[in-house]
């Protein structure tokens, strides 16, 4: 996965939005819950801008990344935003956090694992939360056609960027979760129309910051609603999200 580093780097994290349309999904998987005191761990935090979104509503954020060109980006997002957080640079599979953590989720991570390392990814989400804590999972959806269709070409052109790619139905997702100890409450899709722009994924690819930073843009309502959590979304989404509570 050494193709992050490069992702990253290429990335300024110093304009965060006041809403993201991601954001806006993760209130919709959680049910509109209080951010407020609650502890919050995301795995493979990237850009970190969503958890960084919770802390300003009172959350209490950890951000976990692999790649250090991530963190520094994420450090420069919590200070446009005011907010602290705590950064821990490592490996998920090394770090051993266990009960600790009222939410935990991540995005576009679990998918790049196969064998006995992709239900374990999902355990630990599992292991990291207090019983009764949520879990969020959003990943992309191998239902989507577009999405698909896309990957292949940009992976055929040699400008796909990130790294090995292993996407998700939503049946086996869920079967996951609900094998590492959670009780699943929601599943939507997400990222609908913005599928269809994966189909020229050879072209824009080769500027793949635009497309980071297109995603983390302030959400328009009408937008929004044409893209996640509807019938469509929930069938051809690019991104399946998935919300669980531990036992």
């Amino acid at each position: 996965m050494s193709q992050w580093k490069d992702v990253w780097k290429s990335v300024d994290g110093t304009n965060p939005p006041e809403s993201t349309y991601m954001f806006r999904f993760y209130n919709d998987l959680l049910g509109g819950i209080s951010f407020r005191n609650k502890r919050v761990l995301e795995i493979g935090c990237g850009t970190g801008v969503n958890s960084l979104l919770m802390a300003k509503l009172g959350a209490k954020v950890t951000l976990l990344d692999y790649e250090r060109a991530a963190l520094r980006i994420a450090k420069k997002t919590a200070e446009a935003l005011s907010v602290d957080a705590e950064f821990v640079h490592g490996d998920v599979f090394e770090c051993g956090f266990e009960n600790e953590f009222d939410i935990v989720h991540s995005e576009g991570v679990v998918e790049h694992f196969l064998g006995s390392k992709r239900q374990r990814i999902i355990d630990l989400h599992a292991r990291a939360l207090v019983k009764g804590g949520r879990c969020v999972i959003i990943a992309p959806n191998s239902s989507s056609p577009p999405y698909v269709i896309g990957k292949r070409l940009a992976q055929k052109a040699r400008t796909w960027v990130y790294g090995g790619e292993y996407p998700y139905i939503k049946d086996e997702l869920v079967g996951r979760m609900r094998r590492a100890g959670l009780s699943v409450e929601r599943v939507l899709g997400g990222e609908f129309l913005a599928s269809f722009l994966w189909m020229f994924a050879p072209l824009w690819l080769v500027r793949h910051e635009r497309f980071l930073l297109m995603t983390i843009r302030r959400p328009n309502n009408i937008v929004y609603r044409m893209n996640y959590s509807n019938f469509f979304a929930n069938r051809w989404g690019r991104v399946i999200g998935v919300a669980g509570v531990k036992k």
